[in-house]
């Protein structure tokens, strides 16, 4: 696939906002091989801006509990990939596409990542552990008043804090999709209760 330059996209991006032109137009102007991928870019753009359309030097990774709290957004909602994507700012929606396919057809074991290149033909030999190990026996707490150490708090809010994000978003989503299964006048009902 092409890479395209940051200049170049939202000249064409802009193009389409600007004018009446349709993406198969654009795409056969400027020799780009299919038209979603300006459709991508003008979605980008709307519902992220400029910064979405910059070229990304490095690769995004997403932890396999990332990967399965998106997949179970998609399928516990009635998101589309493309609004689920705009939502999480992930920059193109097949990676999600991707994510709920595998999903589907391997369990979680198609969302963990997998090994790329070529296998090494080199014998494994058992390596020294660098690592570490904490022995389990040993009292993280302090003695003297029984609390948690301080990494221990900072690791416990750090989980906590990435729990309620996730809690946030499905709160959103399932909002998203009430309201948009409401009727206009139970809408306007709805927003009179909240205004009074």
């Amino acid at each position: 696939m092409a890479k395209y330059s940051t200049e170049f996209k939202m000249k064409v991006v802009k193009e389409y906002l600007e004018s009446n032109i349709s993406y198969k137009n654009l795409s056969d102007k400027y020799n780009i091989t299919t038209s979603s991928i300006i459709k991508n870019w003008v979605n980008a753009y709307k519902s992220q801006g400029f910064e979405e359309l910059k070229v990304k030097r490095k690769n995004t990774q997403y932890t396999l509990e990332y990967k399965l709290n998106v997949v179970n957004l998609y399928l516990t909602g009635e998101m589309s990939y493309q609004s689920l994507a705009n939502e999480l700012k992930i920059n193109n929606r097949s990676i999600i596409t991707r994510w709920v396919s595998n999903f589907r057809e391997k369990g979680i074991e198609g969302l963990e990542p997998k090994k790329r290149g070529r296998p090494s033909k080199m014998p494994k030999t058992p390596k020294k552990s660098k690592d570490i190990k904490i022995d389990s026996s040993v009292n993280l707490t302090n003695p003297e008043n029984n609390s948690l150490t301080e990494a221990q708090l900072k690791e416990t809010i750090n989980k906590l804090e990435e729990k309620n994000h996730w809690l946030q978003l499905e709160n959103d989503a399932k909002k998203k999709i009430e309201l948009s299964q409401m009727t206009d006048a139970e809408i306007i009902q709805l927003l009179k209760q909240s205004g009074s």
